[in-house]
């Protein structure tokens, strides 16, 4: 399918505004291990985002969707809540790094997740 790993496409993670898509090959890896571990596919709904498309969308101005780090994602059919689920268990696995992730509010189809380093204080409370 996809030419950035076995189940994603370059052209998911496609800025609406510029077409551009440098993604962090970290996060096409984290994303392609929770593919295979749900067996179904991930729609991504915001990958890259350039700082205008970011500021028009309400994004803050240090969204790790600018440096190509972050995505907002769904699996048809699963709650938000399965989603944060199995990334917090494969997180606490230690079988994907996450920098950050959470469930975007006012959407039952959004799920943030992001590489971002040193992780964010939920990460690390996971980790405990």
């Amino acid at each position: 399918m996809g030419d950035l790993s076995k189940n994603f496409s370059r052209s998911e993670f496609e800025c609406p505004h510029c077409h551009q898509s440098p993604m962090d090959p970290l996060l096409i890896s984290v994303l392609q291990i929770i593919r295979n571990h749900v067996k179904l596919p991930i729609v991504v709904n915001s990958g890259y985002r350039c700082p205008e498309h970011n500021k028009r969308v309400g994004g803050v101005d240090n969204s790790q969707h600018i440096f190509g780090k972050a995505a907002d994602i769904y699996v048809e059919g699963w709650s938000n809540e399965q989603l944060l689920n199995v990334i917090r268990a494969l997180t606490v696995a230690k079988k994907i790094y996450v920098g950050y992730a959470y469930i975007i509010k006012n959407s039952n189809r959004a799920v943030h997740i992001d590489v971002r380093i040193p992780e964010s204080n939920t990460v690390r409370g996971w980790m405990k």
